[in-house]
C-alpha cells in the first residue's frame, strides 16, 4: 500500500548514539511503519559547525542536499556541498559531512541494515 507522511509527523532526534557526531539531528522519513522492504530514507540537519563521524560502512548510500552549505570529507580530500547537490558514497569509503552554515540539511538513503532504528526481522 502507498504511504504518505506529512512533515509534522516526523520525529526529529538529536544524534547521540554515534561517537564523534556533533550538533546533528535526524528524522527517519520512511521506515518500518510504512513497511519499507529495501531502503530507509532519512533527513539530517546539522547546525553550524556540526558534523557526522568520520566513518565507513559496508553499504553504499546516496545523499541529496536540501539546504545550507557544507562539505563532504573523504580520504581524497573535501568537496563543497550546497542545496541541489547529489552525492554517491560507495561501500567502505571513509566520509564525513560537515556543516558550514546553520541548517545544513540533506536526505540520506541507505539499505535497511544501515538504519539502526528499523527493526530487522
Amino acid at each position: 500500500m502507498i504511504s504518505v507522511r506529512k512533515s509534522e509527523d516526523f520525529e526529529k532526534r538529536e544524534v547521540t548514539d554515534l561517537d564523534e557526531a556533533e550538533n546533528v539531528e535526524k528524522e527517519v522519513l520512511l521506515g518500518d511503519p510504512e513497511g519499507v522492504e529495501t531502503f530507509a530514507m532519512r533527513r539530517f540537519t546539522l547546525g553550524n559547525g556540526g558534523h557526522t563521524p568520520y566513518h565507513y560502512h559496508n553499504w553504499e548510500h546516496e545523499i541529496y542536499v536540501l539546504d545550507g552549505r557544507g562539505k563532504i570529507r573523504t580520504e581524497q580530500g573535501g568537496r563543497e556541498l550546497s542545496g541541489g547537490d547529489a552525492v554517491y558514497v560507495p561501500s567502505n569509503e571513509k566520509h564525513q559531512l560537515v556543516s558550514e552554515s546553520e541548517g545544513f540539511a540533506f536526505l540520506c538513503l541507505v539499505p535497511r541494515r544501515g538504519e539502526p532504528t528499523i527493526s530487522e526481522e
